[in-house]
């Protein structure tokens, strides 16, 4: 079909005119546009310039007058606070907190480094935080480097698959990059045990993510290095006696707990376990295995210095033929799997005989028996989840120890408490239910918080599913997001 097209008929000199001034109209407002700064009205049109600058959603050139005006008449204290609320606080203008930055930093540089201590580790616009990490390299902030260390260590989203942290490329920008470790050293020594504890199980973390575990173990073999320090004296003799560095700040605090005279039986267990495993698989231990190692000794010492592939043949052999469940993990990224022939390239002796002991655990009857209680009453509570430690009871024999929730947020979560960490330091696996329904299996297996909290927490996890009425299902996991489906347990007769 072809369109008929109307031609307007020729224009009177009124129209004419008036297309004209719509023309100009336009034209200027493009060039109001395009012009950016030099469109403000200038620093006499703001009458109080921390007013101005302590509200956010304003436009640029708003902010460019008030800044202007704020350097003419002086920076007062209430524009001084009003600097550092654009410096910390998001809804500001990129450009414009640049130019707070310049102005609190030329007059108040304290106020600055203040500002930035406390927002710079959980600052979640990223474009503004690489741009601050810059801004503090070109100008040499030193007093930022713990700052800059503490927000390095924390993850933050949009930096996940990134090498580049703009924190550490400032860090060595100020330092040298040949001084990143001896920096992270001499923090971690400097800093005061009791108020900046954090801060030295940052820079410990750093170092070994950066590959320098060797320095650390130098600096823990060194009685004149660790003499009078708490911290380096408990990971010196976790280092020395069990041969395990911790690698991150959940596991710093792990291996000082088994330090306490309180879990010296467990200490001496541990070290009696690995003492008889070959040397390769103790060197490769981590702060996880020790439980296992220890339960090991105590149920099946053979697993001890079973081969992987013998471990791997049992839970293969064992888990055949159960019921599995496959949640729809869409979004999890590309290989995300949880069979067990697909993870056997990742998997380590401590994951292996974790698995074992599972499968030996969840075979017993009491433990099942209240395994499958506290689901159905977890089925009915819709304030939260259920979830506590897997350990071995004085006998030796499995048992759920089970913690009340720190909070309850509703039935999609499990807020472990403090106690529930004291007791999985010597446990064998933290666990939680996915049990809201009888028929629960899209939901099987870990999900995004619960790999958050294993990478936090480097623990072994279990997640318990309801597939039926009778039927639980059981997946390993770990950091990294290594899981493992081990399939279904069914409810015992009565």
């Amino acid at each position: 079909m072809h369109r008929n097209f109307v031609h307007p008929r020729p224009c009177g000199p009124q129209a004419v005119t008036a297309v004209a001034r719509l023309v100009v109209a336009v034209s200027a407002l493009a060039a109001l546009v395009l012009a950016g700064p030099s469109c403000t009205q200038g620093p006499d049109s703001v009458a109080n310039p921390s007013e101005v600058l302590s509200r956010t959603g304003q436009s640029r050139e708003r902010y460019f007058d008030a800044l202007a005006a704020a350097r003419q008449r002086g920076v007062d204290d209430a524009t001084k606070a009003a600097l550092r609320r654009m410096v910390a606080a998001d809804g500001y203008a990129i450009d414009a907190r640049v130019q707070a930055f310049d102005l609190l930093f030329e007059t108040d540089r304290k106020a600055l480094v203040e500002a930035l201590e406390n927002s710079l580790p959980r600052m979640g616009d990223i474009a503004w935080r690489e741009r601050v990490c810059a801004m503090v390299a070109d100008r040499r902030i030193e007093e930022l480097v713990p700052t800059l260390i503490r927000a390095w260590a924390n993850p933050a989203t949009g930096f996940e698959m990134r090498n580049d942290r703009p924190e550490r490329v400032a860090l060595a920008r100020i330092v040298g990059e040949d001084r990143v470790t001896d920096t992270l050293l001499r923090t971690m020594r400097e800093s005061n045990p009791a108020t900046q504890a954090n801060l030295r199980a940052r820079c410990w973390e750093l170092i070994m993510k950066s590959g320098d575990s060797a320095r650390l173990r130098a600096l823990l073999a060194d009685p004149d290095a660790t003499r009078g320090d708490a911290m380096l004296s408990d990971l010196a003799r976790v280092a020395t006696e069990l041969g395990v560095l911790p690698t991150t700040r959940e596991e710093i605090l792990w291996a000082r707990k088994l330090c306490e005279d309180g879990r010296r039986d467990f200490f001496e267990a541990a070290r009696e376990a690995l003492a008889a495993m070959p040397r390769e698989r103790r060197e490769a231990m981590e702060i996880r295995s020790l439980p296992i190692a220890a339960a090991a000794k105590r149920r099946r010492p053979a697993l001890l210095t079973a081969s992987d592939a013998e471990l791997y043949d049992e839970i293969q052999r064992r888990t055949e033929g159960r019921r599995r469940a496959s949640p729809d993990f869409t979004g999890f990224g590309d290989g995300f799997t949880e069979i067990l022939y697909q993870q056997r390239e990742r998997a380590q002796w401590s994951d292996l005989a974790a698995m074992v002991m599972a499968l030996d655990l969840l075979g017993e009857e009491a433990l099942l028996r209240h395994l499958f209680e506290q689901a159905d009453r977890d089925r009915e509570d819709r304030s939260t989840e259920y979830g506590g430690v897997v350990a071995l009871d004085a006998g030796g024999r499995g048992e759920l120890l089970e913690f009340p929730p720190r909070s309850k947020q509703g039935d999609l979560r499990f807020e472990s408490p403090q106690a529930l960490f004291d007791a999985l330091y010597t446990g064998l696996f933290h666990y939680h239910n996915h049990t809201q329904k009888y028929d629960n299996a899209n939901y099987a297996g870990p999900h995004t918080g619960d790999f958050a909290f294993a990478d936090s927490t480097r623990c072994n996890g279990l997640v318990f599913t309801f597939l039926s009425a009778d039927l639980i299902d059981v997946d390993f996991y770990r950091h990294d997001r290594f899981v493992v489906d081990l399939g279904a347990v069914a409810r015992p007769e009565n």
